[in-house]
């Protein structure tokens, strides 16, 4: 049976609903369809939004990928059933607790759980929006909050079943053009609560989905002068003002770690928020236990191994050592994957590493850790090369230049991270260089020097090696491999373009430089030169004394200046000059170069 409604502002509500007989007295109506077609504005698309979207971030996004993490089967079912009735009945309680914080140690499993949740709930059609922060992808979206709130917009207007919501988010947009620039408060005010109050009336809210869900809360960072606490607690106030209005009908769901500014919010808002901690209430043992089980299965039927692998108290053992923490025995199962061993042999060098470590102050994870680099050829040159991949995160949309800043001779990755590929990923689905970390507690680890006692490398060396590739490749022009190998051919302008907008902020005025060193770089900047000139002539001079410049700083800029003449751009005054001996240059002005003192007229 059709149904049709006419509503004044050109939308037309057409449903259609199927009536069901079940055992002679009893009648199910659902609604199975309803279609708004609204002729005014049907063909207007999201065009305004979609650079605000983080895709990567979507529970089922291509970067997450098919092998993001989730709960094996038949483990954590106890904390899926709390999470599942949760859902289903805060809005029951006297006072509805509509926010969910599951937290817990790292590597206790809630991305995998929260993403378990997420694939059920869209399976359902309830997932009404989700998020997953990132601080180890190479996207910057995945880990700033201005790309939040667009992101679970673009999520909601995917769901027919409100209907009208997206003609009124468009007409947001128009409005206020600038909206995604603004406080999270104004944005969700603007893009979700005032487009809900219009179109409640409109569809049966029993047919909205129910649930939106954001991980890793705590892997959101700062931007510029907003600390990474403040980003976190911007977005919890924006959250939870819109669980306390009537017009958004959706409860949410925060998974992080236990960070002090996250706590100390939630603790703030007794009564208001339900909490899950994984600890041992949920006995995560027994589910370890069977994920071993089964991925040990795995591997035997795999490789055709004998059924009395592995050996006898091997998996007790495994089970014991994690003490609670997935990501050990994840990454343990990964290792016995992992050449150049087939798993017997991977698993007995795990075994010698447990008697080796046995009596160990840290934590299994850890020493485990510790362990895997050690099977680099170069175990230091490996923790230089995680850490610069980790500082050129940006690239994340052409992982092949991060590879060709790093090697020094074709192959060189393999050699150096061949053996860590149970840590981190080195290649997409294609085949095609892709570095990516497996758990943000390795990047942890790496940086602290009290877990990684023997491979620490300090910030200083870190910034020097990077300083360093970045000098070799400028001095050969290009080419950062040796002189020995063959090589590639000529990089091509793509490649050059990118490492000389990047070099400002690697350079090291403490080399030796020529002036046809500058004149290439000059030669080879992109469209961004406008910049690029400026951040370097402020960068090059910061670590010159007052009365005396280092002898780079002297070659780059008497080259630059000269380039600048003869393309007439405007050039420093004398009393600038004088001033910038004194009150450097900001290498990063808040205002950018426009008004600088060297700038394109």
């Amino acid at each position: 049976m059709a149904t049709t409604q006419q509503f004044g502002d050109g939308l037309t509500l057409i449903h259609q609903l199927n009536i069901t007989n079940v055992l002679g007295d009893y009648h199910n109506v659902s609604n199975v369809a309803t279609t708004a077609v609204d002729s005014e504005r049907f063909s207007e698309t999201l065009g305004p939004l979609l650079p605000f979207v983080a895709c990567g971030a979507l529970h089922d996004s291509s970067e997450r990928g098919p092998d993001a993490p989730k709960c094996h089967p038949e483990t954590r079912t106890a904390v899926q059933r709390d999470i599942l009735s949760w859902i289903q009945h805060c809005e029951q309680d006297l006072i509805p607790k509509r926010i969910l914080w599951i937290s817990g140690p790292a590597g206790t499993g809630k991305t995998a759980l929260v993403g378990t949740i997420a694939d059920e709930y869209y399976k359902r059609g309830l997932l009404a929006a989700s998020f997953f922060f990132s601080a180890s992808s190479g996207a910057v979206n995945r880990r700033s909050k201005k790309f939040l709130i667009p992101t679970l917009v673009y999520s909601l207007l995917q769901h027919q079943a409100i209907i009208g919501f997206k003609r009124e988010v468009l007409a947001a947009i128009e409005r206020d053009p600038v909206v995604f620039q603004k406080h999270l408060d104004q944005q969700i005010d603007t893009l979700i609560l005032n487009p809900l109050r219009k179109v409640e009336r409109l569809s049966d809210r029993r047919n909205w989905p129910d649930v939106v869900i954001i991980d890793g809360l705590d892997e959101c960072q700062g931007e510029g002068e907003s600390s990474r606490d403040s980003a976190q607690k911007e977005i919890l106030c924006a959250l939870s003002r819109a669980c306390a209005d009537p017009a958004f009908p959706f409860c949410i769901i925060v998974a992080s770690r236990p960070e002090p500014g996250i706590v100390h919010f939630f603790t703030s808002l007794p009564g208001l928020i339900h909490d899950i901690f994984l600890d041992d209430k949920y006995d995560p043992d027994s589910d370890i236990r069977r994920f071993l089980e089964a991925t040990f299965s795995d591997i035997r039927r795999r490789f055709k191994l004998l059924l009395s692998w592995p050996p006898e108290g091997i998996i007790d053992s495994l089970v014991k050592e994690a003490s609670g923490q997935f990501i050990y025995v994840v990454t343990c199962m990964k290792f016995l994957e992992t050449p150049p061993g087939p798993p017997q042999v991977q698993l007995e060098q795990l075994l010698q590493w447990r008697r080796l470590d046995s009596l160990s102050p840290f934590a299994p994870l850890d020493v485990l850790y510790a362990r895997i680099l050690q099977t680099s050829p170069d175990p230091h040159l490996a923790v230089k090369w995680l850490l610069f991949v980790d500082r050129h995160s940006l690239f994340h949309d052409d992982p092949g230049y991060i590879q060709q800043l790093l090697e020094s001779y074709h192959g060189e990755t393999e050699h150096v991270l061949g053996c860590l590929r149970s840590l981190v990923g080195q290649a997409d689905g294609q085949g095609k260089p892709c570095f990516h970390f497996y758990h943000k507690s390795f990047l942890d680890f790496l940086r602290d020097r009290q877990w990684n006692t023997a491979r620490y490398v300090k910030v200083e060396d870190s910034i020097l090696f990077q300083r360093n590739r970045y000098y070799q490749i400028l001095r050969g022009k290009g080419f950062a491999t040796s002189t020995s190998h063959a090589g590639p051919p000529t990089p091509p302008n793509a490649f050059s373009s990118r490492f000389c907008h990047s070099l400002p902020d690697f350079v090291d005025p403490h080399q030796e430089y020529l002036p046809e060193d500058v004149e290439w770089w000059l030669s080879n900047l992109g469209a961004t030169r406008g910049t690029d000139i400026p951040w370097m002539f402020a960068s090059i001079h910061e670590k010159c004394n007052w009365y005396r410049c280092l002898p780079a700083c002297a070659v780059w800029r008497k080259c630059i200046l000269r380039y600048c003449s003869e393309h007439r751009w405007r050039l420093p005054t004398s009393h600038e000059r004088l001033r910038d001996r004194v009150k450097k240059i900001n290498s990063s002005p808040p205002d950018g170069w426009a008004s600088g003192p060297l700038r394109p007229r």
